[in-house]
């Protein structure tokens, strides 16, 4: 599941449209209040209903109903529902969360979050403070992402390679480490590693371990030292044929290449760990890291998604005691059991309930933990006005700077034109 949502690029313009109008209904009398909850990543789906069902336990007059809807036409879809003054009583939101409430879409929670006093302290700050807009807080946090790096022991052990990463190791470690799989590897279709090497994550994530930026003063600042260093150091890893030919790598999975063993060790996103938790592999096949250190320094980025409620819900206190529940670290504990999504509750008993849904995974615990104390807002998540052009950075300046047709330089001066028309 990636993370940034292309289809919120439109910003929303409605108001809205029918006040107190919703699509979700109560069948009146004694029966119970239904409420919808919108999501869209179908590995969180059991992990949300694991959550639901605690609710429902706890409040038996109140009924939701999850709808997961595929992640290429979640907003497509809510944008619709919500400009017609209906939708979901409860939704998730990323952060584009502010053209909602500039809509009028999302209800402040202010009053609710007093009332029942809950403690914003509770969750990860960074990822609070991305659904506090005009001084109102609109969203609870539900998740935070991490990067780690995974590497398949069963493959070092067939290739014979003893020198493994370690929670320590440095990008030369990475790259000898590298280098000692690729000389032993056999087939031709077999790579030593995959890393993220794309603008906004590997890219991004490589200059702020050089001590860069990549906005400044409202500003793309990619063509400092740092920046183009950064786009040296991955091409490097590609040119000398440690990562896939980007040019080829349009259909490359990470997480399948590296339960197939097709690669050694990759980097991997929270978000899909799940997937190597759940393989048809011995435990502890795969052993995970934190990044490599450059300079001495190592940091991921990082985004989060929230509970939202939808200001046109005919149920808004009982969609609050949703969102209550479902961010609070009995509901976090319940839907980390999935193993899909790193809690943001900053309860330990919420994330060692991640840790225990993914036990197969070895070194989860203390590698997920640094990560969590090493990290960055994601470009696209600090200035939400830089997710729409991803995709032409990618097309028009890193597959171009990865086939060799323009330099780094150049690249990091159009991925600043780019910013900066984004930004303006």
């Amino acid at each position: 599941m990636k993370r940034v949502v292309g289809a919120a690029a439109v910003a929303l313009s409605f108001a809205v449209a029918i006040a107190g109008c919703s699509s979700t209904t109560s069948s009146g009398g004694g029966d119970a209040t239904k409420l919808s909850l919108m999501i869209w990543d179908p590995a969180q789906k059991a992990g949300v209903q694991k959550a639901v069902d605690g609710f429902e336990a706890k409040f038996p007059k109140i009924q939701v109903d999850v709808q997961q809807v595929p992640q290429d036409q979640y907003y497509t879809k809510l944008d619709a529902s919500l400009s017609a003054g209906e939708g979901p009583d409860v939704m998730w939101q990323s952060s584009a969360v502010s053209q909602y409430i500039n809509g009028g879409a999302l209800e402040p929670l202010d009053g609710y979050i007093k009332q029942d006093s809950v403690n914003l302290s509770d969750y990860a700050s960074s990822i609070t403070s991305l659904y506090n807009v005009n001084g109102k807080q609109y969203g609870i946090p539900k998740d935070e992402d991490t990067w780690t790096f995974v590497y398949n022991t069963a493959v070092f052990a067939k290739l014979g390679v003893t020198d493994v990463p370690t929670n320590d190791w440095t990008w030369d470690d990475m790259v000898r480490i590298a280098k000692e799989i690729k000389a032993k590897q056999t087939s031709p279709t077999d790579v030593p590693m995959s890393c993220d090497r794309t603008f906004n994550n590997g890219v991004a994530s490589l200059i702020h371990q050089l001590g860069g930026k990549i906005v400044n003063q409202n500003k793309g600042v990619v063509s400092s030292p740092e920046g183009i260093q950064a786009l040296t150091m991955m091409k490097g890893l590609q040119d000398q044929g440690l990562i896939p030919v980007v040019a080829n790598s349009a259909d490359f999975n990470p997480a399948s290449s590296l339960i197939s063993g097709t690669v050694a060790m990759a980097e991997i996103p929270s978000w899909n760990l799940s997937l190597l938790s759940q393989a048809n592999v011995p435990a502890d096949t795969f052993h995970l890291v934190r990044a490599p250190s450059v300079n001495g320094k190592w940091l991921t980025d990082t985004n989060g998604l929230a509970y939202v409620m939808n200001a046109n819900s005919r149920h808004k206190d009982e969609a609050w005691k949703l969102i209550e529940y479902l961010t609070s670290t009995q509901g976090a504990e319940q839907h980390a059991a999935g193993g899909a999504a790193i809690p943001a509750n900053t309860d330990k008993a919420a994330f060692d309930a991640y840790v225990s849904a993914n036990s197969k995974l070895a070194g989860l615990s203390d590698a997920v933990a640094a990560a969590r104390q090493q990290n960055y807002l994601r470009t696209s998540t600090q200035y939400p006005a830089t997710r729409a052009p991803l995709p032409q950075i990618e097309s028009t300046q890193m597959g171009p700077f990865y086939a060799g047709s323009i330099t780094a330089s150049d690249a990091a001066k159009g991925i600043d034109q780019i910013l900066d028309k984004a930004l303006g």
